[in-house]
Formats: structure tokens, C-alpha cells, sequence
């Protein structure tokens, strides 16, 4: 049995609160009022620094999911349970705020919208992950089955195409298919990656945080020289961007390696099994759209340090409230015997593979 990584689940903790806090930044409305305050104002710069430095958590996601995957058990009952989780929040939550916002209604399209969250991708991610894990059997088979260098030159070619290519070359955006990075397409390539690192490591440096800090400090640079967001300056920050690519493998490179204290790991165990209930949570459309978005927005005026301590403290209180909102529900399910429910579900889902297969 493989010893458990407590870093691994220590980035988890980290990569989701790095989530939280650039929607704080962005959909919170930090970033868009120093905008219209001015794009050169130290607000600005400040706010798009700290949303720099968070950009490549989503990618961490993917690669720990790659990380992980290589040497783990394929098991159909993980999505299941994952997509439990994801329609009650989006069934849950839909209606929790329409109890608590004056006046808010659901249409005929909102609630279809709520039963059918990966079809209407309202967590694109979760939708992205969807169509990803139906061919983690085969990625794994291809990952175990390569030799070494010739992993090396494939995981080379993605990189050139899908992430420089996609940054410097293909302009129009939806050529690769990528859309930025919001794609099963790209989440598959981190999945490489990060099986390849769990496989082989990462040799390419050894300097993890000076490599991130140095990146950070290079794609900020650039988007201030190339114009901000108003001009080129999202070159390279956007997921497949190579700068915010490669912040992401140092982060998982530095993570992977750390040496834990019993204390650490004790408080690691409770907080890593609820970071995609953040997740869930806080992007849910109608909690983001009537709950979160513009509610932020004031701190763009406030002294640069009532800022940031305002931006940091605030995603710490979003997180921690849906790590205990992710805690009940954890409860909740526990109290209805939902496993139970998964088991049957993946007994059910095996056998019509199993009678489509002997038709074929």
C-alpha cells in the first residue's frame, strides 16, 4: 500500500484557498473597481500581483489529480460520489438563495440548469474533470506503458503546442480548443504532467520557490509592460500561459517533498477531504452572482495594506465558513447512508458497460 503524501493534501488545503482568493479578487470586484480607480494607481498593481500569484492553483488541481491518479485504482464509484456532491450543492444552494434574497426567482432554465450541473457546466471544472476521468484508464495504461524518454518527447510536444503554442501562436483562441485553459483538453495535459512527475520526478530544477517567486515576478512585469488587462498584459496569465504552467509544477515540485510534523498532519487530515466543498460552495452560480460578486469591490479605495489584509483575511473567513458548510454535509450524507447509494450506483453503471462491451 503507497504511504499517503500529506504535502500533496497540504497543496489541496493551499491551491483551494489560492482559488478563493483570486474570485475575491475578480468576481469579488477588488480588481474591476481599481480598474475604474486607475491603471496605475498601487491598488491596482497590488491586486493583480496577489491574483498573479493565485493563477495557477487551478492547474495544481490537474496536476495532483495526474500526481495521484498514475498509481491509484481506477474506481468509477469516485465520480459518482464526487457527482453527488456536486448536484446536492447545486440543488441546495440554488434554493437557499432564493429563500434569502428578496425578490429572486428561478426560471424554467435555472432550474434544469440545477439538476443537470455538468451538462449546464455550472462548475466547469467539475465538467471538464467529467469527460477527463473517462479516459484516466487509458492515460494511465499509456503513461505505464512508454518508456521514459519517450514520455519526455510527448509531454515536450504538449507543452510547445498546448501551452507556448496557445500563448504566442494560435490568437484565435478557440483553434486548440483550449479556451483558455477552461477545457478537458488542458486539464488532460496537467494530468500527464503530473503523472509523469509521480513517475520520473522533476529534474528540470531543483530551486522550487525561487523558481515560482521568479515566474510571479516575470508574468507581473509583463503585464504591466504590455498594457494590463486593457492591452496584452493576460499573455501570460491565463492557465495554459507557460510562466503560470510552470508556477504550478513548482508548486506541486516543492509540495510533494515536505516533511510534515504529526501536528501538521493531524489538522492536514481534518481540512484536505473538504477542499472541493470550497470549491463547490463558494463558485456555486447563484451563491458567486448574489452572494459574492461586487461585495468586495470598496477595498479598491482603502490604504494598500487595509487591502490586503482585508483580501487575505476575507477568503480565510470564505473558506473556513464552506469547510464547515462541507463538514455537515460530509455528516448529512454519513446520516443517510449516501455510500450505500454509490455502491449501487457503480454496481449499476459496471453492468451496463459490461453488457454494451459483450454486444460490441
Amino acid at each position: 500500500m503507497t504511504k499517503r503524501n500529506y504535502g500533496i493534501d497540504l497543496l489541496r488545503i493551499v491551491s483551494m484557498y489560492m482559488i478563493v482568493l483570486n474570485h475575491v479578487l475578480l468576481i469579488g470586484g477588488v480588481i474591476g473597481q481599481a480598474t475604474q480607480l486607475g491603471t496605475g494607481t498601487f491598488n491596482y498593481k497590488l491586486s493583480w500581483l496577489l491574483d498573479i500569484i493565485c493563477y495557477g492553483a487551478v492547474n495544481c488541481y490537474a496536476l495532483i489529480s495526474g500526481y495521484v491518479g498514475v498509481t491509484s485504482r481506477y474506481k468509477p464509484q469516485n465520480i459518482i460520489r464526487l457527482w453527488l456532491q456536486v448536484l446536492f450543492y447545486s440543488v441546495v444552494l440554488n434554493v437557499a438563495v432564493v429563500a434569502l434574497v428578496p425578490g429572486l426567482k428561478l426560471s424554467k432554465e435555472d432550474i434544469l440548469a440545477m439538476f443537470m450541473p455538468i451538462s449546464y457546466q455550472r462548475y466547469w471544472y467539475f465538467s471538464a474533470y467529467f469527460v477527463l476521468f473517462l479516459f484516466i484508464p487509458l492515460l494511465n495504461y499509456l503513461l505505464n506503458t512508454l518508456s521514459r524518454a519517450s514520455l519526455q518527447k510527448m509531454l515536450f510536444m504538449l507543452i510547445m503546442i498546448f501551452s507556448f503554442g496557445e500563448t504566442f501562436i494560435f490568437r484565435v483562441k478557440d483553434f486548440l480548443a483550449l479556451n483558455s485553459g477552461y477545457s478537458a483538453l488542458w486539464l488532460l495535459v496537467l494530468y500527464l504532467i503530473g503523472d509523469y512527475i509521480r513517475l520520473y520526478d522533476w529534474n528540470l530544477w531543483h530551486a522550487d520557490r525561487l523558481v515560482f517567486s521568479g515566474l510571479v515576478l516575470l508574468s507581473f512585469i509583463c503585464f504591466l509592460a504590455f498594457g494590463g488587462e486593457a492591452g496584452h498584459g493576460r499573455v501570460l496569465v491565463n492557465y495554459p500561459a507557460p510562466t503560470i504552467l510552470l508556477m504550478a509544477i513548482a508548486l506541486l515540485a516543492y509540495f510533494k517533498d515536505l516533511k510534515l510534523d504529526p501536528r501538521s498532519i493531524k489538522w492536514i487530515k481534518g481540512f484536505a477531504p473538504l477542499t472541493f466543498g470550497v470549491y463547490l460552495i463558494h463558485l456555486q452560480p447563484m451563491v458567486a452572482v448574489h452572494l459574492i460578486q461586487g461585495r468586495f469591490s470598496s477595498l479598491a479605495k482603502e490604504a494598500p495594506l487595509i487591502l490586503l489584509v482585508d483580501v487575505v483575511g476575507g477568503s480565510l473567513l470564505i473558506y473556513l465558513g464552506c469547510s464547515l458548510l462541507e463538514k455537515l454535509r460530509q455528516v448529512l450524507f454519513s446520516l443517510l447512508r449516501i455510500e450505500l447509494l454509490v455502491q449501487k450506483l457503480e454496481a449499476l453503471l459496471l453492468r451496463v458497460v459490461h453488457l454494451g462491451t459483450r454486444r460490441l
